[in-house]
């Protein structure tokens, strides 16, 4: 029967529900629908409902995204999925498909640990063999070879830049220390067992690195390279630590390290011998030294420090005053000449000036001098 011949029938109470003019409770009989197609076939496995396929397409289109198409609001979407997975372990084959993992406050789950790589193995029997590895993605590489007899094994640790293979490219020689010692090498040696030790090496900005043999006698030697994600550089490991000799030697050299030059005007104050008691009193010394004949190489530049130095064959008293206006002086420092052994007598003042005039002094003791100077200078630095 197809389904449109159906005709609905009122509900008239019991015993009177019908379908297709037959009375349910009466009759006896027991309703099944089928339905049917247009052409009043059956719909079954082998003719199933009729779909409309533009209409599928565009539903499925309205879940999908072309590349570069912007947002725009309500647009649909697929919810995804995740399992919350408390254990750090898999839930999947090798190969298989698998779902994010979520932890138990419903972070998700992303790579912590540094990345796994797989070592390189290999032997190396004859001259110029070689075992290579890409580390472009690597920092360090740890190096092991054994084997159960060789004769005249030497392998040379090479990096390149711009080999695609391990084989072609440019090779330049690369520094490995030995996972014992503070020992650096750039090739093994001649090897006839296994050695006792490993080699590390940093490999950072390298793309290839390979163990290539120099010279090889008979045997075979085999070979594991172990790539390590940390960013470690071993060369500083093999710095010495025992205590070594210095030279106590000095360096002569020309050129003075840390030596400055600096703007200076010098004054000779006096050379003219005093009496017993007697004082002398020095010119006024502007430290802006601006006027002309006495300014500064650099006609920016005052006097940062101002020295005093005096040396007699008597004893007595240096000092230095200073004033704001060239008028009123403040003496603010003195000293007393000390005896110089073998010498006569000499006392020096340094002082950072704060006021803009400075003039020097010096007062002769109880006996007169044979001898006596005074100098002094302005350091612009």
């Amino acid at each position: 029967m197809a389904l449109d011949s159906f005709v609905a029938k009122a509900n008239l109470g019991s015993g009177t529900d019908k379908i297709a003019g037959k009375n349910l409770a009466t009759e006896g009989f027991v309703a099944a629908m089928l339905m049917t197609d247009e052409d009043g076939l059956p719909i079954n496995a082998a003719n199933p409902i009729p779909v409309n396929l533009a209409a599928l397409i565009a539903a499925i289109q309205a879940y999908t995204k072309v590349e570069d198409t912007a947002h725009t609001s309500g647009d649909s979407g697929v919810p995804l999925l995740a399992i919350r997975r408390d254990a750090d372990t898999s839930t999947a084959e090798d190969g298989d498909y698998t779902n994010l993992k979520m932890d138990e406050e419903g972070r998700l789950k992303v790579s912590s640990k540094p990345a796994s790589y797989a070592a390189v193995t290999g032997n190396i029997a004859a001259v110029n063999g070689q075992l290579a590895i890409n580390c472009s993605r690597v920092s360090n590489l740890m190096l092991q070879m054994f084997t159960g007899a060789v004769a005249g094994h030497n392998c040379a640790f090479e990096g390149s830049l711009n080999s695609t293979d391990g084989t072609d490219g440019n090779w330049f020689s690369v520094q490995a220390v030995r996972s014992n010692a503070n020992t650096i090498e750039t090739s093994t040696g001649a090897l006839a067992a296994t050695p006792a030790y490993g080699w590390e090496c940093s490999v950072n900005g390298l793309k290839w690195f390979r163990v290539r043999a120099t010279a090889h006698t008979s045997g075979s030697a085999s070979w594991i390279i172990q790539p390590a994600p940390f960013a470690t550089e071993p060369i500083p490991a093999a710095q010495v630590s025992a205590a070594q000799a210095v030279n106590a030697t000095p360096v002569t050299s020309t050129v003075r390290l840390g030596f400055g030059v600096a703007h200076g005007i010098w004054w000779d104050d006096s050379s003219t011998v005093l009496a017993a008691n007697a004082s002398f009193t020095g010119s006024s010394r502007d430290l802006l030294v601006t006027a002309t004949a006495t300014a500064f190489a650099n006609a920016a530049t005052f006097a940062k420090e101002f020295r005093v130095a005096a040396e007699s064959d008597q004893p007595g008293t240096l000092y230095i005053e200073v004033s704001r206006d060239n008028a009123a002086w403040r003496r603010v420092k003195s000293v007393a000449t000390a005896a110089v052994a073998g010498g006569g007598h000499f006392a020096e003042i340094i002082h950072n000036p704060s006021w803009r005039y400075t003039r020097v002094g010096f007062t002769n003791g109880t006996t007169l001098q044979t001898r006596f100077t005074i100098g002094s200078i302005a350091m612009g630095a």
